[in-house]
């Protein structure tokens, strides 16, 4: 992530070391000249303190010299002092202020990312006005001048969104950085939390510019040192940009140069087991290419994945694309998000919410402050909104790269290489203004089990209805998982051949889904009343009991209901020698004096039907509603919510 440092060789194209002892801070020679070449020879091992000592030390013993100066200014620039390294310069520019035109640029860099905006542009303008004259350094500072003329053409944009971007809004926004447990002179980026919030994984570039994972656990609300994430994902390859699924079964990954990878880097995926990794495979399907693959984000419910990529049929650099899990367990090939979400630059690091039509992004092609900036865009009637610049402060004149969002929508974690910070990205925390929330979402995990039996069922369950309808499966193991709308009440419906029809209600509240609300959905197998002809044949029954189950809050038959009752009353007009007692209950949910009168409802709903079918008035010999009951292991009501119709002997 850290810019490169390029060496200006200003000095005898052969450098021997063989006089100074090299060991110390830096090299005690009396010669300038040497100084600088043993500075620049640390720059190139990428040992920047020890190339500042030795630059320090060359202008002790020639305080005039420029190339010194120029030099320390690059190596402040890279350890991101900005005041030190304009100083530098400006200290070069007046020893030589034809040295080098690159110098000039830089130096507005620096006053840039200070926030200096004038004096920025008053350097960017003395570096265009050099363009074409005569400087010590023309020939070596070709190449970078060919760099520094197209990131000119950024910064101007960069200049213009910032001369007229309001810093008064969120003035008092809260960033946090995250300490130096986690954050250090590298760059650590790409945050993503598992749902239980308890665990921090992150991308960390260390100083050999290796990406690996990490991973940071918290105890007792306090984020503990971060270490490798496992030797199982971790390669001596690049590793990172991990994004868990909400349900905290998987994660996606992006691995780099491994045997099966088809491009430069590919997405992967790894199984979770209670937190241990299980089987780590490339996607299956036609999502990976041969071009670079990487920053997955996957919506709640799992079917689409999105994601950066530099593969061609896009608008330019890095894209943003997405890919949709078909019926066999394949990605489809990859869709572009269009123009509207990405242009020529750079589009990165997607994150989708949890209500699947929220998009968060960094890109350096949307106008913005600085090297990247956060966006966010919505799904409205099927397309991607314009983006919206997160503004000042969340964006900064440095580069943002990736934000993850709790699914209150209100906590996220973002990375950003701002000043102030322990060096390179840091990982940040804030609370988001109310405009750059997405909906509040549950996360809902669900069981669904035979009551008699308690062994799971693979079942379809249904959840609300209208607009906020949802339609899961449960898997072998009666597990499910999916995120709802949070603040509102639904319904839990299922069908299930051999089963009373379950039906449920339950009021939702929005939550930051540290832990996900857990429903268990409880089936009653089926009771039937015997058929005439085999009570006949067996042995006289003294009493049989048959129940009739009824909604939340209701005294309608269902059709399963009413098909058991056509039979039991052709039984009751078949043998006549039953008497027949019906008695409501409700559950304990809301005030007494009304569940009493809808359990008498429930109670006078099965009479009627009897009595419709044809059965003589005088073998109802009782019935009575009984008001609320709670069930022992029945705490959401379910199998309080009945009839109990009893037949006797005469």
């Amino acid at each position: 992530m850290k810019r490169g440092i390029l060496l200006i060789a200003m000095f005898l194209p052969v450098i021997i070391f063989c006089q100074e002892d090299t060991k110390g801070e830096f090299v005690a020679t009396t010669n300038a000249k040497k100084s600088l070449m043993y500075a620049q020879k640390f720059i190139n091992e990428s040992n920047y303190p020890k190339a500042l000592k030795q630059l320090q030390h060359t202008v002790k013993i020639k305080d005039d010299f420029a190339i010194a100066y120029r030099e320390m200014g690059k190596i402040y620039m890279e350890l991101e002092k900005f005041q030190e390294a304009k100083d530098a310069y400006e200290t070069s520019f007046d020893l030589d202020p034809r040295l080098s035109r690159a110098s000039y640029f830089e130096c507005g860099e620096c006053a840039f990312q200070l926030g200096d905006l004038s004096l920025a542009n008053f350097y960017y303008d003395k570096y265009i006005e050099m363009k074409g004259s005569s400087y010590a350094n023309a020939d070596k500072e070709s190449g970078m001048e060919i760099t520094y003329d197209f990131r000119l053409n950024e910064r101007k944009i960069n200049m213009e969104y910032l001369a007229k971007l309001d810093v008064t809004t969120y003035a008092n926004l809260n960033i946090e950085n995250l300490g130096i447990k986690i954050n250090t002179p590298t760059d650590e980026y790409l945050p993503t939390i598992t749902s239980d919030g308890l665990q921090l994984v992150f991308t960390r570039t260390n100083e050999a510019e290796d990406q690996n994972l990490m991973i940071v656990e918290k105890l007792r609300e306090e984020w503990q040192d971060a270490r490798p994430f496992s030797d199982k994902i971790n390669t001596k390859n690049n590793e990172g940009m991990a994004r868990f699924a909400p349900h905290g079964k998987s994660f996606y990954f992006a691995g780099c140069m491994r045997e099966d990878t088809e491009g430069g880097c590919d997405l992967y995926e790894a199984k979770l087991n209670k937190g241990y990794i299980g089987a780590i495979n490339r996607i299956d399907g036609q999502l990976n290419s041969r071009a670079w693959d990487s920053q997955p984000s996957i919506t709640c419910d799992g079917n689409v994945l999105f994601f950066s990529s530099t593969r061609p049929g896009g608008q330019g650099g890095a894209d943003i694309w997405k890919s949709t899990l078909m019926k066999n367990g394949e990605w489809s090939a990859a869709e572009s998000l269009g123009n509207a979400i990405n242009t020529p630059g750079d589009e990165e690091a997607p994150f989708i919410s949890s209500d699947g039509k929220t998009l968060y992004f960094t890109s350096n092609g949307h106008q913005g402050q600085g090297e990247g900036d956060l966006f966010i865009s919505r799904q409205v009637g099927g397309k991607w909104s314009a983006p919206i610049n997160m503004g000042f402060p969340i964006n900064s004149t440095a580069k943002e790269l990736g934000i993850y969002v709790q699914g209150d929508g209100i906590t996220a974690y973002f990375s950003s290489a701002r000043a102030g910070g322990s060096g390179g990205m840091d990982i940040y925390k804030i609370e988001l203004p109310q405009e750059f929330r997405p909906d509040p979402i549950v996360h809902l995990e669900g069981m669904v089990v035979d009551k008699a039996s308690g062994e799971p069922i693979a079942t379809a369950v249904k959840i609300g209805r209208g607009p906020n309808k949802f339609m899961v499966k449960s898997d072998e193991t009666g597990w499910f998982f999916l995120c709802v709308p949070g603040n509102q009440a639904y319904s839990f419906t299922v069908r299930e051949p051999g089963y009373e029809e379950y039906i449920s209600a339950v009021y939702l509240e929005a939550q930051d889904n540290a832990v996900p609300i857990k429903v268990e959905v409880t089936l009653l197998p089926k009771t039937i009343a015997p058929k005439p002809e085999l009570v006949s044949r067996g042995p006289q029954l003294k009493e049989k009991r048959v129940q009739f189950f009824f909604g939340f809050d209701s005294y309608q038959l269902n059709n399963d209901s009413r098909t058991d009752l056509d039979q039991l009353a052709t039984f009751l007009k078949t043998d006549k020698n039953w008497e027949v007692e019906v008695v409501g209950y409700a559950d304990a949910v809301g005030n007494e004096d009304y569940n009493k009168q809808l359990s008498e409802k429930r109670a006078k709903t099965i009479v009627n039907y009897l009595n419709s079918s044809g059965l003589e008035l005088n073998q109802v010999v009782r019935k009575e509603g009984l008001g609320s009951i709670k069930m022992i292991n029945d705490s959401q009501g379910d199998q309080s919510r009945r009839v109990d119709v009893v037949l006797r002997r005469k």
